[in-house]
């Protein structure tokens, strides 16, 4: 039997597209269609809605076609990067009526991948989304001991990335890490025991940083809605849900800077944007799932979601 994930944050999204300028009639680019929880409510909800779903994980979108399968006749797939979205529909621009972002990894990956995206299962370590670029392996067993420091501090945001980067040093000595159960124990020796959060393994952080750079996550968000707010149509909407602090940076800062009128990336010195907003935002804080929703899928506890609209 086909796991089923569960979407997240389904009432939110369902009132942002119920409330705009089209009804949830158009075109709608899933760019994390994952296992494809949130197509297939969207696809059941509106009958005049078509939907391009997107995502890089060749296994997951085979998963996302079978679950969409009494849907195919309004539904097209693009297995890549989503920070590559104007590649494959540069001739639809101005056509889009929404974009609907689910960052991070899920379910899927969590429980059934096989690559190491969690301790919770000994496996080899991996990470990569797509088979491309770096794997978690290589980045443990031959990154530095500064850079593994950085990765785990900056992506991480763990305060002990220093003393964990030297413990995975001392530990290459005697052979490579291989698997997430090894990396999850030389982390559990580096963090003292009396600093060890009750319900939250230590590993986590790292866990995360290392995914987030093997993927390079955050450039391809940022990569990725400026393309979407070059596609979308007038009035169309940018729903972006985020899981941590450093996705949802990203796209509030994103949908700030379109706001006031500039379309650069972040960081880009020489903007000789005209000033004039290009966008509303619809969500002046992120909104939260309710209670209800957390403690029916506790997944749901760290979303946060962030709507945009076209001016």
């Amino acid at each position: 039997m086909e796991y089923a994930h569960i979407p997240v944050m389904t009432n939110e999204l369902l009132h942002f597209i119920e409330s705009s300028a089209s009804r949830g009639a158009g075109i709608l680019v899933d760019c994390t269609v994952g296992e494809g929880g949130h197509s297939e409510l969207l696809l059941s909800r509106f009958a005049r809605l078509r939907i391009i779903a997107m995502d890089r994980d060749a296994d997951i979108l085979e998963a996302a076609r079978r679950r969409l399968k009494p849907y195919a006749a309004r539904i097209d797939y693009i297995n890549d990067n989503f920070s590559y979205i104007s590649r494959h529909l540069d001739t639809l621009r101005g056509k889009i009526h929404y974009f609907l972002y689910d960052f991070g990894v899920s379910s899927f990956h969590l429980e059934r991948s096989g690559r190491g995206f969690t301790f919770a299962r000994d496996e080899k370590l991996d990470m990569r989304l797509d088979g491309s670029g770096v794997s978690a392996y290589h980045v443990v067993n031959t990154f530095d001991e500064k850079r593994l420091a950085d990765i785990f501090f900056r992506l991480g945001q763990e305060r002990w990335a220093r003393r964990i980067a030297a413990a995975i040093r001392r530990a290459r000595v005697d052979g490579p890490v291989g698997t997430t159960g090894e990396l999850a124990r030389i982390v559990l020796r580096a963090i003292p025991k009396k600093f060890h959060v009750r319900n939250i393994h230590p590993a986590t952080r790292v866990f995360q940083a290392v995914r987030i750079f093997v993927n390079d996550e955050l450039a391809c968000i940022e990569k990725s809605l400026g393309q979407a707010y070059r596609l979308l149509a007038s009035g169309g909407r940018i729903m972006a849900i985020s899981f941590h602090s450093l996705e949802d940076r990203i796209v509030k800062e994103k949908f700030r800077r379109l706001s006031r009128g500039c379309e650069c990336a972040e960081g880009e010195r020489d903007c000789r944007c005209a000033g004039e907003g290009l966008v509303k935002i619809l969500t002046k804080k992120p909104l939260r799932p309710h209670v209800e929703e957390v403690e029916s899928n506790s997944r749901a506890r760290s979303a946060r979601l962030r709507v945009c609209e076209k001016l």
